[in-house]
């Protein structure tokens, strides 16, 4: 009995700490790594890569382990066009971009990705930033993987500051799990460090922000195919995420692939602290993406690495992200070389 009243204050102490703290990202912090290329609206900001598993490099933005099966070689690229409708200073343009690249090795799977945001809207006012973020990934088991990765960050525009945090993560593939296939679960714990913390953009609440994105952002997502023939798959995807453990956002993603070659996205969020400030548009996204082979056996360069069947996928998204500011997002992904489906083959006495 002594104990849990010991647990209980404990943990009543921390909640009281941590309600120290005011929350007032500006609208869009949290979401500052999910709107850098297409992948992230169409994977509904996934921490078990998406409803089908689709990995590309910038996945690690929500769980550094998502890697870690990955057999191939895989670039990816992605740009963001923001438009502003009504600003009251007049700024109706920005972007944001990303550009990583993932390399298995026999130790793991490393993983690197630039990335960069200009948000100047009055609804949506994120500044000038660009920041680098690496992971490392491995596959413990043939189920279970676990990844750790850092990022670092500059902003400039509302003042300057700098980010520097560390990430954790894994997920586990659990199968079948009644009416699912590749059934996933996972959970990330990120930006464990320094977040943009001087910074002069304008908050939620009025004014001016105190810190984004949210410190030490607890992150649990699940996703699996309920539903396939020889045509056609439906996927589903759900996440919580809890940034800073003052806010609450949901996430839920939902994917229709016809031939492994077209698949149809829609994800939808829902961020319970910016829809109390009325500054959160909940109209969800809608993706589409084109994935085919690429044969290059004339091309000497390609042919010596060993990728002359490659896999590349193209991206192409929309959302309208708040009530005048409404992003288009194109982008591609390469993986190099053709998976290995084949287990190896072990001779034994010189057989």
């Amino acid at each position: 009995m002594r104990n849990l009243k010991l647990k209980l204050t404990v943990a009543a102490v921390f909640i009281s700490a941590m309600s120290l703290f005011a929350y007032n990202p500006p609208a869009g912090g949290e979401m500052l790594y999910g709107i850098t290329g297409p992948l992230m609206f169409n994977s509904a900001s996934s921490t078990v890569g998406g409803p089908f598993f689709d990995v590309g490099p910038s996945s690690i933005a929500f769980n550094p382990a998502l890697p870690a099966f990955e057999q191939r070689n895989v670039l990816d690229a992605g740009f963001t066009f923001l438009h502003c409708s009504e600003d009251p200073e007049d700024k109706s343009t920005g972007g944001a971009f990303e550009l990583g690249l993932m390399v298995p090795t026999k130790w793991g799977v490393g993983t690197v990705q630039a990335f960069g945001c200009y948000s100047p809207f009055y609804e949506m006012q994120l500044g000038k930033n660009v920041g680098l973020r690496y992971a490392a990934s491995r596959d413990v088991t043939d189920n279970l993987a676990v990844g750790a990765g850092l990022v670092g960050g500059y902003l400039w525009g509302y003042d300057t500051d700098f980010l520097l945090a560390a990430d954790l993560g894994f997920m586990y593939r659990l199968g079948d799990l009644a009416c699912f296939k590749d059934f996933r679960f996972g959970a990330s714990l990120m930006n464990l460090g320094k977040t943009y913390t001087s910074t002069d953009v304008w908050g939620i609440k009025g004014k001016k922000a105190d810190s984004f994105p949210g410190l030490a952002t607890l992150r649990m997502g699940a996703a699996g195919t309920f539903f396939k023939n020889e045509t056609l798959a439906a996927a589903l995807s759900t996440d919580l995420s809890v940034p800073a453990f003052q806010n609450f956002i949901f996430d839920t993603g939902l994917q229709f692939m016809v031939k492994d070659f077209l698949t149809f996205s829609t994800s939808w969020q829902y961020n319970a602290q910016e829809v109390a400030e009325k500054c959160k548009c909940l109209m969800p996204a809608f993706g589409i993406t084109f994935r085919f082979l690429l044969n290059s056996k004339e091309n000497s360069f390609m042919k010596d690495n060993g990728w002359q069947q490659s896999e590349a996928s193209v991206y192409g998204s929309y959302k309208k992200v708040y009530e005048d500011v409404h992003a288009v997002s194109g982008g591609i992904k390469l993986n190099l070389g053709m998976k290995d489906k084949e287990p190896p083959k072990i001779k034994l006495f010189g057989e």
